[in-house]
């Protein structure tokens, strides 16, 4: 169970990085159009100028490389943790995944972005829970 854990938490952290360096490069082709549609009806009631709506792309763009970082630390530390135990590293995770998900899930909602939301909740919840029951090879001392 413990390895089947571990490998489910390592193939979401490297979904991370390759989600991430393809949210880098595919932000302006046609394959998003659909969710820039989606980000421009919640919060405005008419599409937003060309120039704006390349800014905006090129933003989202920006955090295809932090998303895929994130995946690379996370892998890291989980690797860490799994091999050695060491005991800060469990709650850095839980504390890294609040974080993101509190304040993430928080500026959609109230800019009226529910698919986030929903997004992050099943994001934060496919890993916080496996992590909580993931135990280490051997504890370190």
């Amino acid at each position: 169970m413990q390895t089947l854990l571990y490998r489910w938490l390592l193939a979401i952290a490297l979904g991370h990085v390759a989600l991430g360096i393809v949210l880098a490069f595919a932000v302006h082709t046609s394959l998003t159009q659909s969710y820039f549609d989606y980000l421009y009806a919640s919060v405005a009631h008419s599409p937003p100028p060309a120039e704006f709506q390349g800014l905006l792309r090129t933003m989202v763009g920006l955090l295809g490389p932090t998303v895929a970082s994130w995946g690379l630390l996370f892998c890291a530390l989980l690797m860490l943790y799994r091999q050695h135990g060491h005991r800060l590293i469990k709650p850095a995770l839980f504390a890294a995944l609040l974080v993101w998900c509190a304040l993430d899930s928080g500026i959609s909602a109230y800019f009226g972005l529910s698919w986030h939301v929903y997004l992050n909740l099943s994001a934060a919840l496919s890993l916080a829970l496996p992590l909580l029951l993931l135990k280490p090879i051997r504890a370190c001392r």
